[in-house]
């Protein structure tokens, strides 16, 4: 258990990051020193009792923010209880500028600056900064304001606070010293950072508001790109604009069901986690800027290029440090696409099925993660599967003159792939588990040079893994929807998959339904679709969610008997759809009803309104097709046929089903 940064878990700094805001109940404000500690754990337990920010999560003290403080203790606790590192970790040390109960200094003027420090027993510390906290006029001027000048190179008072705090609390700290800090935090924490390189530090910023380039020394600037400082940004966050950033770590996408609002777009929960606490979909890029930028401002670091030595020898070191597995498999994808410019890069691992052997994507580090996640790629189909069973690393530079099919990974990652390697995954020849892969280079191909360093790092990093003796086996999970209940899956259905669920009752079914589409979650239950997490305040997401990926057939009981026509129907779900384009003809005459638009639904056979059901729902093109209940005297004979044809669309990989009965 340790704050080492090396260590801790991307799921786990934010976690650190976040909790800053919550600011402690007067009673415990003053109590905590170096002496006197408050573990973690004890933090998180009095979330509900905290003090509100109105920023990043709008905490207030009315009853919705009661419940949104629930929430992210619930989140938090979820962290902590399954954190290898957080454990032993105790706060040292709490500051809190603002007016009012919740604020603890004696100062009369106060700045709205707040920060916490930690400590482990391997002697590492870290001190966290938040953001702008906008509580009152005077934090709104003094928070917002100190920004707006920190980026013309101004030193202000929050800089020289935060720098006190770490001096104060990093005092006899032997081990890591690590910086965090969020939006503003992340400001404070880099000037704290570039003040402080001659100690042991280490610094994590996530959408910080950059620190004024112009006015630091070379050897500053160098430290910024370096390993020991991580600059996260997530996608369309306009606060890396606000000043020259040419030291951008890695950026973070958003899920696709996340809401567009800066406020959510800057904060902490609209960027996905993957299984092992990495950011989902997150890629190394150490140089965001164009050459014609980085030679105005001096910046010749984007020039260099580190020799195949170099890189094994920066490679190795990061191993040294690394003591989990999901971590050696991240890693060892940062760097790689550091040292090759990879568009994305995958590791896959083997498997087994009725159908035979297949592999599927285990890591990715690609904005398209979310689609690429429970594909299953079979002998034949790609290099990588081509790598793994045949037991030989692959270099293909121009893939279009490869005729193994890639359609569907062509299709998951919304990208043509031009280029590509792939290298087998294994203890020894006889027993490959999987392959690492790398699609499309970002300028270009791939060159020989490329292909011989990433082996080379993949042998390292197989070194690494055989020594550490752990196991692969926990890291299978093809669900695309589950519902858990604290830490118990209640309910899951595999991708492509057809899941028939039976029920005593009409009201227990109804439940249910509510549950899987998100409309009835508990405090303590989570939904997770296509390993995206939502909980029951996600409701803008949720119904997002629910239009683009679900259909239900048999949604609506009296559809069966409506005198409406079928063509009213059709153009009031294509309206909907926004599907302007689409000829009405042409759909009709796809589900075989070209020449029923005239006629009353209630006036089809059981046969034609099975396929106007059908086809309501898989125009849609959702990945989730939940069959209700049918209507009343609704032939079995046709109710089989819809199932008949729902199953062939599984096999097909069309689409996941759930039939309640």
């Amino acid at each position: 258990m340790s704050l080492k940064m090396s260590n801790l878990l991307d799921i786990e700094k934010y976690l650190l990051l976040e909790l800053v805001y919550f600011h402690l109940p007067p009673q415990y404000k003053n109590r905590i020193t170096r002496e006197t500690p408050m573990k973690l754990d004890e933090y998180i337990d009095l979330m509900e009792q905290c003090g509100y920010s109105t920023y990043p999560g709008f905490i207030s003290r009315s009853e919705h923010g009661y419940q949104y403080k629930k929430r992210r203790q619930a989140h938090f606790k979820r962290i902590y209880a399954s954190s290898d590192n957080l454990g032993e970790v105790v706060v040292t040390g709490y500051v809190n500028d603002n007016y009012g109960s919740y604020g603890n200094t004696a100062d009369k003027n106060k700045t709205s600056f707040v920060a916490i420090a930690l400590a482990d027993r391997e002697n590492n510390g870290a001190v966290i900064f938040s953001g702008c906290e906008q509580i009152d006029l005077t934090s709104i001027v003094l928070d917002w304001g100190g920004c707006l000048i920190a980026s013309l190179g101004v030193v202000t008072g929050h800089h020289h606070k935060a720098i006190d705090f770490y001096d104060h609390y990093m005092a006899g700290i032997l081990g890591e010293r690590n910086i965090l800090g969020h939006s503003k935090g992340g400001n404070l924490a880099t000037y704290v950072y570039i003040n402080r390189l001659d100690e042991n530090t280490n610094a994590y910023c996530v959408n910080a508001q950059p620190y004024c380039w112009y006015t630091m020394t070379e050897t500053q600037k160098e430290a910024l790109k370096t390993d020991r400082f991580e600059y996260i940004v997530h996608a369309n966050d306009p606060t890396r604009k606000a000043s020259y950033v040419s030291y951008i770590s890695r950026t973070a996408p958003l899920n696709r069901y996340a809401t567009r609002r800066f406020i959510d777009i800057h904060g902490f929960a609209e960027v996905n986690f993957d299984e092992f606490g990495n950011l989902e979909g997150a890629r190394v890029i150490r140089e965001t800027v164009s050459h014609l930028k980085s030679r105005f401002f001096n910046d010749y670091a984007a020039e260099k290029r580190l020799t195949h030595d170099e890189c094994m020898a920066r490679f190795q070191e990061k191993l040294n440090e690394i003591t989990s597995l999901p971590r050696l498999f991240s890693t060892t994808l940062d760097e790689i696409l550091l040292v090759t410019e990879a568009r994305a890069a995958i590791i896959w691992f083997r498997d087994e099925d009725d159908r035979g052997p297949f592999i599927y994507p285990l890591i990715i580090k690609s904005p398209g993660a979310e689609d690429l996640y429970q594909l299953k790629l079979r002998p034949g189909q790609g290099i990588a599967a081509q790598s793994v069973f045949a037991g030989l690393p692959l270099y293909i530079k121009d893939s279009r003159q490869y005729r193994l099919s890639v359609g569907s990974l062509n299709q998951a990652l919304g990208i043509t792939i031009t280029s590509e390697i792939a290298v087998p995954l294994g203890v020894d020849e006889a027993e490959v588990f999987g392959a690492l892969e790398l699609v499309n280079k970002l300028d270009g191909v791939f060159s020989l040079e490329d292909f011989a360093l990433v082996n080379d790092m993949t042998l390292a990093m197989l070194d690494v893994f055989k020594k550490s003796g752990q196991s692969l086996d926990n890291y299978r999970d093809f669900s695309l929807l589950q519902i858990r209940q604290g830490g118990k899956r209640i309910f899951a259905v595999e991708k492509n998959g057809f899941k028939e669920k039976a029920f005593a009752s009409q009201a227990e079914k109804n439940a249910f339904l509510k549950k899987i589409s998100g409309l009835s979650l508990e405090p303590n239950e989570r939904l997770i679709f296509n390993r995206i997490t939502f909980t029951r305040d996600k409701q803008e997401q949720l119904k997002r969610l629910r239009k683009q990926e679900y259909a239900i057939i048999f949604e609506n009981p009296h559809l069966r008997y409506a005198k409406t026509k079928v063509n009213a129907v059709l153009r009031t779900l294509l309206l909907q759809l926004r599907e302007n384009r689409v000829n009405l003809n042409k759909v009709a005459k796809m589900m075989g009803l070209h020449d029923k638009l005239k006629t009353r639904i209630k006036d089809l056979s059981d046969a034609e309104y099975i396929r106007l059901e059908y086809g309501m729902a898989r125009i849609r093109r959702p990945k989730l097709v939940i069959v209700n209940t049918p209507p009343q005297r609704l032939s079995p004979d046709a109710y089989t046929v819809l199932c008949s044809r729902l199953k062939k669309d599984c096999q097909k990989k069309a689409v996941t089903v759930i039939v309640l009965n």
